[in-house]
């Protein structure tokens, strides 16, 4: 089979042919594979859930068509194998059923990033319905999905803090109340008080770095903040006063803690929303020849859209 593999820990993927996977190991077609930055982490040997030992096909989830024609998400297919190829294994990896007729594409798009926009909402951060929701890093693809999640979940008011213009007006066209331009930090504080003048209850965080510490100004008494990435940088300062001062609780949020049965119930809601036209995702495909070029722009960082791998010819 022809798939994207990884040669040399710390190295992108290289695609060429590579043995196919046991015939007894429930083989199914991958006709999508989506590209995440977990991808180049797990390639460089450093994701403990996933220690992979070259040579070993490169990616984390992907969803698979199945002899009926049904098709199925899947994610940490038993290694060497991944998700960039043209077969993949699916005994011993997580999978849960796509809704029929919902894109392939968009299916493996609400994957990882779903996963975790849901479950940090609505099992770590604890929702609840009437409350204000401060979504950092909305023009990403996790912080992208939850402004739509939010909503769903009830939330009165979706407060999201994007990079740039292109990212408020996606925020907005998916329901977010107010954007917030990250680019001025000195400003911040003031431009986020005026966005939310009552306060939040929660706050969604994908970017930490310098953030997070205006962000936490405006939070209520007892507002939780929930931490499920660092695309802003690993190191924070924080304002001590506010958060003794408003009692706040920092929630870290990793996806593979949950149990599989918590994932494939988080994903379940969201694709049967995204089936009902009530979640959105933007995607872009590119051919599995052309991985190595779309694995230097997911490294680049700054693309809006979600890099989705069709090993497959269109149906």
């Amino acid at each position: 089979m022809q798939a994207a593999v990884i040669h040399t820990l710390g190295t992108g993927p290289v695609v060429g042919e590579y043995p196919d996977p046991p015939a007894d190991q429930r083989v199914a077609e991958v006709v999508a594979a989506a590209l995440n930055p977990v991808d180049v982490v797990i390639a460089g040997g450093k994701f403990p859930f996933r220690q992979a030992q070259s040579p070993f096909v490169a990616g984390y989830e992907g969803v698979a068509r199945l002899g009926d024609g049904s098709h199925r998400y899947f994610s940490d297919p038993e290694l060497p194998y991944g998700s960039l190829a043209e077969l993949v294994p699916l005994a011993g990896a997580d999978t849960v059923a796509v809704p029929a007729g919902l894109d392939p594409a968009t299916a493996v798009a609400l994957g990882g990033s779903g996963i975790a926009a849901w479950l940090s909402l609505a099992q770590t951060g604890r929702l609840r319905a009437g409350e204000s929701v401060l979504i950092l890093g909305a023009g990403g693809q996790v912080g992208g999905i939850a402004v739509q999640a939010a909503r769903l979940l009830g939330a009165a008011r979706v407060v999201a803090v994007v990079r740039d213009d292109a990212g408020r007006q996606r925020a907005l066209d998916r329901g977010a109340d107010v954007a917030v331009s990250s680019a001025e930090a000195g400003s911040l504080v003031e431009r986020l008080r005026e966005a939310a003048p009552d306060g939040v209850d929660l706050i969604l965080d994908a970017v930490w770095g310098p953030v997070i510490g205006p962000a936490i100004e405006i939070a209520r008494r007892g507002a939780r903040v929930v931490q499920v990435g660092n695309s802003g940088g690993a190191l924070a300062t924080l304002p001590a006063p506010v958060l003794r001062g408003r009692m706040v609780t920092f929630l870290p949020h990793a996806t593979p803690l949950f149990t599989a049965g918590e994932r494939a119930a988080a994903y379940e809601r969201l694709t049967a929303h995204a089936a009902a036209g009530e979640v959105s995702v933007n995607a872009e495909r590119v051919a599995l020849a052309d991985t190595a070029s779309a694995w230097k722009r997911l490294t680049a960082g700054g693309s809006s859209r979600k890099l989705v791998i069709t090993p497959q010819p269109a149906e």
